[in-house]
């Protein structure tokens, strides 16, 4: 008596899908999930997000700071800079300490 085989009516039933909306892209399937217009589904959800990655560019985030070789330049100009103010002010300490020696000696 032969126990294997196909038997109608026999094994899990198929998931009716005749009624699941179709979407563009995974990102509209999951905005209709939240919004409501869609029945979730666990197997299509995490299809999805896995597939969004793949569909959408990734979004960058806008640079606040100069690239390193500017910020060295800004660095440099303004050491420059320092170092400028820093000898006029000691160059006119000396201007003054002669100014006063000429007028002593007229």
């Amino acid at each position: 008596m032969a126990k294997g085989g196909y038997r109608k009516g026999a094994g899990r039933k198929k998931k009716d899908r005749s009624e699941q909306d179709y979407f563009e892209d995974a990102e509209s399937y999951l905005l209709a999930v939240v919004q409501g217009r869609a029945i979730p589904d666990a197997v299509r959800v995490q299809a999805a997000k896995s597939l969004i990655a793949y569909q959408t560019a990734k979004k960058r985030a806008p640079v606040k700071s100069p690239p390193p070789s500017k910020l060295q330049a800004k660095t440099e100009r303004d050491i420059e800079k320092s170092n400028l103010d820093d000898f006029e002010k000691r160059a006119a300490v000396i201007r003054e300490k002669f100014q006063n020696k000429r007028e002593v000696k007229q």
